[in-house]
């Protein structure tokens, strides 16, 4: 770069005249050679090839070409079960602020177009017998299935008001070989609950808070496919929000 001068500017001499061989870098830097990071390849008859394009944009999107089928007369139902007192043998308290998420879930999920039935207080003879009757009935209408539940919970298992459950044990009956209008097509467990008793504080952040495979006998999918589960909380924390309270984000006060 050239610098800024008080002086009279000298006048400059052409270097075939004084042969003067001094600084041939220009202001401008020679990028030539600015791809001979990824190689110059040249071709049979010499002439070099063009640059290689850099790597990152060589990337290519890949678009996922399986989508469930949701052409169906019905998105499907949704099933959500409220527990808030539990007897005093599971040493269990009251989940105040539960009401409050199960509000909010069933007016989501109504807007989603499912329809939703809330049974509060289950025990766990009743869960069981509520998730099987679901899975007996007939979904072949349904684009899917949602079970959302609100409890207290220790990893992998479900508080019923008197007692505890695994969740396999509820999510078994809609496998594929024991509810079958709901083969290929998606089963969703929400499980707000405890997974353990290790509280999660937290971190401050800067911002604020199918196809019918019937038609084709020899295309076989896991008994156990199509299933998603998703909780609230990680292994071994409890469902409480950050910052102390017993809150669950804009829904819930307690576990």
């Amino acid at each position: 770069m050239e610098e800024n001068q008080s002086g009279p500017v000298p006048t400059q001499k052409d270097e075939d005249q004084d042969g003067d061989q001094g600084d041939t870098v220009d202001a401008k830097p020679d990028r030539s050679d600015r791809f001979s990071f990824f190689g110059n390849k040249k071709k049979k008859n010499g002439q070099e090839q063009q640059p290689e394009a850099p790597v990152s944009n060589q990337c290519r999107i890949i678009h996922p070409t399986f989508k469930y089928n949701m052409n169906y007369k019905k998105v499907g139902k949704c099933i959500i079960i409220n527990n808030k007192n539990f007897e005093d043998q599971t040493e269990m308290g009251t989940r105040s602020g539960t009401d409050k998420d199960a509000g909010a879930l069933h007016k989501c999920f109504r807007n989603l177009g499912f329809e939703v039935v809330v049974y509060n207080d289950q025990c766990c003879d009743d869960m069981i017998k509520l998730l099987q009757q679901a899975a007996d009935e007939n979904h072949s209408d349904a684009a899917c299935f949602a079970c959302i539940f609100l409890s207290h919970g220790i990893d992998g298992h479900i508080y019923g008001t008197d007692g505890v459950l695994e969740i396999k044990d509820l999510t078994t009956f809609f496998r594929g070989d024991k509810c079958k209008t709901l083969i290929g097509k998606p089963k969703l467990f929400f499980i707000q609950a405890c997974r353990g008793s290790t509280f999660d504080n937290g971190i401050q952040t800067d911002s604020g808070l199918a196809d019918d495979t019937d038609a084709n006998p020899k295309y076989k999918i896991p008994v156990e496919a199509d299933f998603l589960l998703a909780y609230s909380t990680v292994p071994v924390a409890d469902a409480r929000c950050f910052g102390g309270n017993e809150q669950m984000p804009d829904a819930s006060e307690g576990k």
